[in-house]
């Protein structure tokens, strides 16, 4: 016996539509199933696109190569904003679960560069390529274990190209450098890496080689669910008219690069060119580009050299599209092929010392002037010799490291183009500058010289905005900017009271795990940011009592636009410090809290690339002070700088930030243990009796 509902569907027309009150809602079709979570279908529904990407990607290390994840995530979001539909992010922890947010169904995009292989096609859906890489092998060895971490296409790499090879998997978050430190302490002998890391690492160490180029060429994508088809059209599409997909290596004028969407400047890391501050990628150099590419609707791609010396020959391979590194037109460059665009920066050499400046070529006489031997001023300061009577000596050493030395009087004096000097005077009160030498020389852009279209757009934007707004805000960003260090004043502690946010302090802290923080170390890093002042702001963007970057703030899930607010910043810089502490899990409790300060200050991958360092030297890895801290130092000079896996580090700042919260949290437990001593004194004094 039918029920009512599917007798309905065989009764004649007319009485179909006399029972189509009663029967609101019956259908002489089988059931729908339930739309699908995944698909476009699906996002239609809902109104909106769930975008996964990974937590803290990109705060451990500088991008060398390739596009950044800001930039793909970028695109996802005008991806959603064409097609009407809202951003929804699903942040993930691992690599792992990337690609398992998709393929359950709980995020629609992975977006992020993913190798296709074989396996994952089985299993997921791809768009169209977006880059593509070699692979290295590197090691000491192929005969031992190869160290792969789990989860990575480079396992199907080792599995057809070494079957019988020893397989250590590593951890899902092992990263570049994880993997050197294990092939130099013996771990694993080999590993497979992208071409760009690869040759990072065989940069970085004497002992890791590469030992094979492998000969396919992997292709990256964003991920999909397998279902998804409608959704993959879509998002090819999008990417193709956002010319999202790389190119190899090539020569590329004008036209190419607009053609592309991104302009590639080609740089070294170093204080004014390209470097990583807490997860935060900086430089005047980088910045000023970023001004050009933004004006022409480009991102900009930042490819790092080895060493200056590589920079000219990778412009002329077509690595890149133009030389941004404080670079002044020389003949010898000219005579290679390059062009230089109008100077987007004058410099004049000055005189550097720690003690009263100098004012005048007379007070030079007798004085010892340090200069990096591979400088411009080296040959200044020879030229200025005999008539000056100043004494000049040569070190192979980085300006900054010279600069560093200077302010503690390890050198009297130095000469230095003036915008290496401005920035270095913001980091250092000591420091006092001196009489520039006239004329000014100018810095410029490089490029190749057949390429008369980016060279002419390149010089129509420094003489419309070099003047302008926005570079000026960019200059006094970098070289005029008050110091944060000089607001701050030395509060004597007279009662309970540390500072007016200790309540909120307290309150934060008790939610990080294990109890890792003492409230009032934290004050003492509070005082170090920002001298409890909560409207404070550095030149690179960090704001409030903490010094909360706006990206720091959206990886601990706050809000960007209330880091001013006190109780919002102390969250959010209390959660940074529990991730940093939470990069150093091999380490005992007390040395754990310098490095993830230090991390706190300099960034988790240079501090990690210190231990290293240490290791190397003879140090303890595992201890910061006088070990760790003075195997940092090292990492602003040469040649360490540049074999660096993350780059140029200010070094200096971090090692005074940890030893002066140390000394402040020390005088904190110091007043407290008074104070209890004082109230214990009082509460024992008999009736009446008085202290002495």
């Amino acid at each position: 016996m039918r029920s009512i509902a599917s007798a309905a569907c065989f009764l004649p027309r007319k009485l179909l539509a006399l029972l189509a009150v009663a029967l609101a809602g019956v259908s002489c079709s089988p059931p729908e199933p339930p739309p699908p979570q995944f698909g476009w279908q699906a996002i239609e529904a809902r109104g909106s696109i769930r975008l996964a990407r990974q937590q803290w990607a990109g705060f451990d290390s500088l991008p060398r190569q390739g596009l950044r994840p800001e930039h793909y995530e970028r695109i996802a979001e005008q991806f959603a904003e064409q097609h009407g539909l809202s951003a929804e992010w699903v942040v993930v922890p691992g690599f792992e679960d990337l690609l398992a947010s998709v393929g359950s169904g709980m995020a629609d995009v992975v977006v992020a560069p993913v190798t296709i292989t074989e396996a994952r096609t089985s299993r997921l859906l791809f768009t169209a390529p977006l880059t593509h890489s070699r692979e290295w092998v590197i090691g000491t060895a192929t005969d031992g274990p190869f160290g792969i971490p789990k989860g990575r296409a480079f396992a199907e790499s080792l599995a057809r190209h070494y079957p019988d090879a020893e397989v250590t998997l590593l951890p899902d978050s092992a990263d570049p450098l994880d993997v050197l430190n294990r092939i130099e302490q013996g771990e694993i002998t080999a590993s497979i890496m992208d071409e760009a890391a690869a040759r990072r690492a065989v940069h970085s160490s004497d002992a890791v080689k590469l030992l094979r180029a492998l000969p396919e060429t992997r292709h990256l994508a964003w991920a999909l669910h397998p279902e998804a088809a409608t959704l993959k059209e879509r998002l090819d599409a999008f990417l193709a008219e956002r010319h999202a997909i790389d190119a190899t290596h090539e020569v590329r004028d004008w036209d190419a690069i607009k053609a592309t969407g991104y302009l590639r400047m080609v740089t070294v890391t170093g204080p004014t060119t390209y470097y990583l501050w807490r997860g935060e990628r900086l430089g005047f150099e980088q910045e000023l580009a970023l001004l050009f590419a933004k004006a022409h609707g480009l991102e900009l791609e930042v490819v790092v050299a080895p060493s200056s010396s590589h920079l000219a020959d990778w412009l002329l391979e077509g690595r890149g599209d133009l030389i941004s590194a404080s670079w002044f037109a020389t003949q010898d460059r000219i005579d290679r092929g390059l062009a230089f665009s109008e100077p987007y920066l004058e410099v004049k050499q000055t005189f550097i010392t720690a003690r009263s400046p100098v004012d005048s070529l007379e007070q030079l006489a007798g004085r010892e002037v340090v200069v990096s031997e591979a400088a411009s001023q080296a040959h200044t300061l020879a030229e200025m010799a005999t008539s000056t009577g100043l004494k000049p000596r040569m070190v192979n050493r980085l300006t900054t490291a010279i600069l560093g030395d200077v302010a503690t009087g390890t050198y009297d004096a130095t000469l230095a183009d003036s915008h290496q000097a401005e920035l270095a005077a913001q980091f250092d009160e000591r420091l006092r500058l001196g009489l520039q030498l006239e004329p000014p020389k100018g810095l410029r852009w490089a490029v190749l010289g057949e390429h008369a279209g980016l060279k002419q757009e390149l010089d129509a934007f420094l003489a419309r905005e070099r003047r302008g707004y926005d570079f000026n805000v960019l200059y006094r960003k970098y070289f005029q900017n008050e110091r944060r260090m000089q607001r701050q004043h030395e509060d004597r502690v007279t009662g309970d009271d540390l500072s007016p946010y200790d309540e909120v302090v307290q309150s934060e802290v008790q939610e990080v795990a294990d109890g890792a923080f003492d409230w009032r170390l934290v004050v003492a890093q509070m005082y170090q940011e920002s001298g409890f002042d909560p409207e404070s702001s550095s030149y690179a963007g960090a704001q409030g009592l903490l010094q909360v970057l706006p990206r720091t703030a959206r990886e601990v899930g706050a809000d960007p636009s209330r880091l001013h607010e006190p109780r919002s910043n102390i969250r959010a810089g209390v959660r940074y410090l529990e991730w940093t502490w939470n990069r150093f899990p091999d380490l005992a409790p007390g040395p754990r809290l310098w490095f993830a300060l230090a991390a706190y200050n300099a960034g988790a991958g240079h501090v990690r690339e210190a231990r290293r360092v240490a290791r190397q030297q003879d140090l303890d890895p595992n201890a910061w002070f006088d070990n760790v801290e003075s195997a940092m130092l090292l990492l602003a000079e040469e040649p360490w700088a540049s074999q660096s896996m993350h780059g140029y580090v200010r070094a200096a700042e971090p090692v005074r930030y940890v030893r002066q919260i140390r000394d402040r949290y020390r005088a904190y437990l110091d007043h407290y243990r008074v104070l209890n001593e004082d109230r214990l004194a009082s509460e024992t004094q008999p009736q009446g009796a008085q202290p002495e």
